[in-house]
This record gives C-alpha cells, sequence and structure tokens, in this order.
C-alpha cells in the first residue's frame, strides 16, 4: 500500500460511499415497496418525508461518488514517482493487474448510471405529484448497489498493492505489433490501417455531432427512434475513436510515432484528459437521453423532459466537438 494524500482521499470517499450506499439501497427499495398502497394519511405523510431526507442523501452521497472516477487516476499517477521501472499509470495498474481492468471498466458504468439518477431524480422534481416516486427509487437502489460494488473495490485495490512486485513497462504492451488496438484494425481495414483510421475518426465524430444537430429541433419524448440511434451511434463513434487515439492520435500528439500509450498522453500533454472527459460526457449523453425517455415518460412531465433531451443532445454536440477541435489543434502544432 502506497499512502499519501490521493490514497487518504480515495479511501475516505470509498469508505463514506460504501457505508452510506447500504442502508441507502435497502430503504429507496422499501420505499418503492410500499408507495402506491393504500395508506393512511400519516403514513403517506411520514413515507414522504422519509424520502425527502432519503433523496438529500442520496444526491449528496452520488455527487461524491462521481469524484471517485478522475480521483481514481489522479491516485495511480501519484504512484508513479514510487515504483521502480514505472513509467505511466499503466505500469501501477500492472500491481493489480485483473482487478485493475475490473475497476477501470466497471467505473464508467457508475458513473453513468449515478448522472442517469440524478437526472431522473431532477426531472421528477419539477413535477407536482411526482410522478416518477416509484421509478426513481427502484432505479435509486440498483445505483446504491453499484456504487457499494464500486467503493469496495476501490478499498480492496488501494489497500493491497505489492509495491515491491516487478511491473513491465507501457512499451511491452502497447507498441508490441500484436496489441489489440492494431490488430483488430488490421483484420479490418488491412496493413495499412493508419491512413484510414484518422479520416474514419473525423468522419464518425462528424457524423454523430450531424445527427445531434439534425434530431435536436425533432426531439420529443415520443421520438424514442432518434434516441436509440443517437445511442447507436455514440457507440460506435466511441469504439473508433478510441481505436484512433491509440493507434494515431496519442503517438502524434506525443511525437513519439511508435508509442501507442493513453496514460503517458495523459502524462505527458495534461490537457488532453479533459479531451478525454469531454469525449466521454459527449458520448454518454445520448445514453442518458435514451435512459429519461424509458424512464421518465408521463403526461406532467412532457414539456420538461422535451427539454432535458434537448439539453443533453446540445451538451453531446458541444462536447463531442470541443473533443474534437482539442484534437485538431494539437494534430496541427505536434504532428
Amino acid at each position: 500500500m502506497i499512502l499519501n494524500a490521493y490514497t487518504i482521499v480515495m479511501l475516505f470517499i470509498a469508505i463514506l460511499t460504501g457505508t452510506l450506499a447500504i442502508p441507502l439501497g435497502v430503504l429507496s427499495f422499501r420505499m418503492y415497496q410500499r408507495w402506491g398502497k393504500t395508506l393512511y394519511d400519516d403514513e403517506r405523510t411520514a413515507i414522504e418525508n422519509r424520502s425527502y431526507l432519503l433523496l438529500h442523501m442520496a444526491t449528496v452521497m452520488l455527487f461524491v461518488k462521481l469524484l471517485s472516477w478522475p480521483i481514481f487516476y489522479a491516485t495511480l499517477q501519484s504512484y508513479v514517482p514510487n515504483i521502480q521501472g514505472v513509467m505511466c499509470i499503466f505500469g501501477i495498474t500492472q500491481l493489480h493487474p485483473y482487478l485493475s481492468s475490473i475497476v477501470q471498466i466497471f467505473k464508467p458504468v457508475v458513473f453513468f448510471s449515478i448522472c442517469g439518477w440524478l437526472l431522473l431524480n431532477r426531472l421528477d422534481r419539477g413535477t407536482e405529484t411526482a410522478p416518477l416516486f416509484k421509478r426513481k427509487f427502484l432505479f435509486l437502489s440498483v445505483v446504491s448497489i453499484l456504487a457499494f460494488v464500486d467503493s469496495a473495490g476501490d478499498l480492496i485495490y488501494f489497500t493491497t498493492f505489492n509495491i515491491k512486485a516487478f511491473v513491465a513497462c507501457c512499451t511491452t504492451f502497447f507498441d508490441i505489433p500484436e496489441r489489440a488496438t492494431a490488430m483488430l484494425p488490421i483484420s479490418i481495414l488491412g496493413e495499412g490501417y493508419e491512413r484510414y483510421m484518422l479520416p474514419l475518426y473525423y468522419l464518425s465524430n462528424i457524423l454523430l455531432i450531424a445527427f445531434m444537430g439534425i434530431s435536436y429541433p425533432r426531439l420529443t419524448p415520443h421520438a424514442l427512434r432518434l434516441t436509440i440511434i443517437g445511442v447507436v451511434l455514440a457507440l460506435l463513434n466511441a469504439v473508433i475513436t478510441t481505436f484512433a487515439i491509440f493507434e494515431v492520435v496519442a503517438p502524434k500528439i506525443m511525437n513519439l510515432p511508435y508509442h501507442h500509450c493513453i496514460y503517458c498522453m495523459w502524462q505527458y500533454v495534461p490537457d488532453t484528459t479533459f479531451m478525454s472527459a469531454l469525449f466521454v460526457i459527449g458520448t454518454f449523453s445520448p445514453g442518458w437521453a435514451l435512459l429519461l425517455n424509458l424512464m421518465g415518460k408521463h403526461k406532467e412531465t412532457a414539456v420538461t423532459l422535451k427539454e432535458y433531451l434537448r439539453n443533453l443532445y446540445f451538451l453531446c454536440i458541444v462536447a463531442i466537438g470541443t473533443s474534437l477541435v482539442m484534437v485538431t489543434i494539437h494534430l496541427l502544432f505536434k504532428g
């Protein structure tokens, strides 16, 4: 275990959110079960009062939990000078290779779910009779489970580092010809895949932005097909962009033609972390729109839901567009 300020913050968040997630999940599910049954006025009032307290606790806890994803990588970066032979975050992850993969895959799922619930809760709070009460408490019970698992994973992960273990340099993984990010493009585009990756990256991102812009004025709670297509395009763009960043963008930005490590890109060119964060938010936005469209429909939410959907599509345009501009600026001045 490596103990520094980042570790202390990370462990504090894990313990706090993990401890709160257990009662939050149980109470949320009970609230879901009891709401809608025949209740006396005093019983209904008591449930409503408890629900307000529960929602405030959930909102605070989940906002704190959102911080764990960026702090997770900041903590790993702070460990780099402490481990011999490590060049970047990748080397740190090799101290826990399998658990590192699980944690890094799980965190975006938790982030997406928490933001989705916060949006659903805010949508419901804008109504007079809280028609989404049962749905949001059922969803909250699921999100609480995810938050607990993520917190438990962080606690195990950061307290069981074997700092004496030998770790390989990122070049032994990202710069070999058989790396995963190269083999798939080769199988689809052929040996000269590099010259197609950048145009494909721009085409995919511009297509997503164009679809969001065209769909924006026609987006309503009844336009479910548009939100589904938006999610499909966002996922396709995410795959293409991920491969393009590893294979073409990162080497050009770092001026290291044969180095394909995104962790090194974040370390050597720090503003690319913001670029990556914008890309993630832009990719998640159509998913949040679909989630709201599926869970937030009601006659009381019709007007507000339409506004939320359009705002999320606009967020996608701004985030993906800004990320694309940042990549372009880096390529022009460093490529």
